[in-house]
């Protein structure tokens, strides 16, 4: 039931919002609301009235409280679907909503990315296109008229894959940037009434200034879910690329394979890597086992130290990755990363150095 109305946030929101919601709703928030109401029947409780009552409760309700009962083995416990601040997706809700093959968001960022590096040719042009996503997550109009550091050729690429600023993303008619990352923001207040703030990180710390666009007409916003899961790593992947490039290591950008890497380098022959910011370990470790480069090499994950760093984070991952591909996948932090390339060792080693 969590993750089924994970993926009605997410449409909900990406459709229209979750602050202003209007009729008729999505067949699937309706459908939500049927199966929410006959479970809390059977259980004896009183049941929503509404698809926004519902709403309010994946808000108000956390993952491991008495009414979802989620398991602290696949989302931390005290997760909830809805920001109560932004009221809008939280990241444990997107992931969630890619949760399995037929999820969405994530999904829909891969086929975006798969399509641009269809029409981009080679690798390298396909990775300057991905760069500029990365790093440009908003542009403005100013940026479009610059002549210094714009690129024609790759905005003409990449363009379709901006948009208008959401309604639900302004507040009083501005679009507010997070003083932090860039990614969007809001403003609220806590029930005390001190001030509060919302971005879509959910990392960063309040009380750093807005960068206030008062002409959002103006402004064009990367698609949510490249937002979400390029952008946001973006900054993780720098600087895991910034220490192998230190250390002397090679890599370069797998064609057709999401982000991967292959990284060669200090003699431990090939291995992967993949660059992910994510919230819950375990649907993180999911992921990778779905999409692995090459099943039986190494595949190194690596993810902030912020997160690698959240009590049980490393643990919850690893148990989650099945037995048989644990000696294949490793979790890493951009600080740990040339280690874990340079002590290389085990089948894997063994095998690069009698096929050398």
């Amino acid at each position: 039931m969590f993750v089924e109305l994970a993926r009605v946030v997410e449409t909900m929101a990406s459709q229209e919002g979750v602050r202003s919601l209007s009729l008729p709703y999505p067949r699937a928030a309706q459908l939500a609301l049927d199966r929410m109401v006959l479970y809390c029947l059977e259980q004896g409780w009183t049941p929503p009235r509404s698809v926004p009552e519902l709403l309010t409760w994946c808000r108000d309700h956390t993952a491991g409280g008495p009414l979802f009962q989620v398991p602290a083995t696949f989302v931390s416990p005290g997760a909830t679907l809805v920001d109560p601040v932004g009221l809008m997706p939280t990241r444990t809700c997107l992931e969630l909503a890619s949760f399995h093959p037929r999820g969405c968001a994530e999904q829909e960022a891969d086929g975006l990315l798969a399509e641009l590096e269809a029409r981009s040719g080679a690798v390298g042009g396909y990775g300057r296109c991905r760069s500029f996503l990365m790093e440009r997550p908003v542009v403005t109009q100013r940026d479009r008229f610059s002549r210094r550091g714009w690129n024609g050729t790759i905005w003409n690429r990449v363009k379709d894959l901006y948009g208008p600023v959401p309604e639900s993303l302004l507040s009083h008619r501005i679009l507010n940037l997070c003083g932090t990352c860039g990614l969007p923001a809001l403003p609220g207040r806590d029930s005390a009434g001190d001030a509060e703030s919302w971005c879509e990180t959910g990392d960063c710390p309040t009380g750093v200034p807005f960068r206030l666009m008062r002409d959002p007409g103006q402004t064009l916003l990367l698609r949510r879910s490249l937002r979400a899961f390029l952008a946001l790593p973006g900054p993780t992947e720098r600087s895991a690329l910034a220490e192998l490039h230190g250390a002397g290591i090679e890599y370069e950008l797998m064609p057709r394979a999401s982000g991967s890497y292959r990284v060669r380098g200090g003699g431990a022959g090939t291995c992967f890597m993949r660059v992910y910011d994510r919230r819950q370990p375990a649907l993180l470790a999911a992921r990778v086992v779905d999409s692995l480069a090459a099943p039986d090499a190494l595949s190194l994950v690596v993810v902030p130290q912020g997160a690698a760093d959240r009590p049980g984070y490393r643990t919850v991952f690893e148990s989650a990755v099945p037995g048989d591909q644990r000696e294949h996948v490793v979790l890493t932090t951009p600080e740990e990363l040339v280690g874990h390339v340079l002590t290389r060792h085990g089948p894997h080693k063994e095998r690069d150095d009698r096929n050398a």
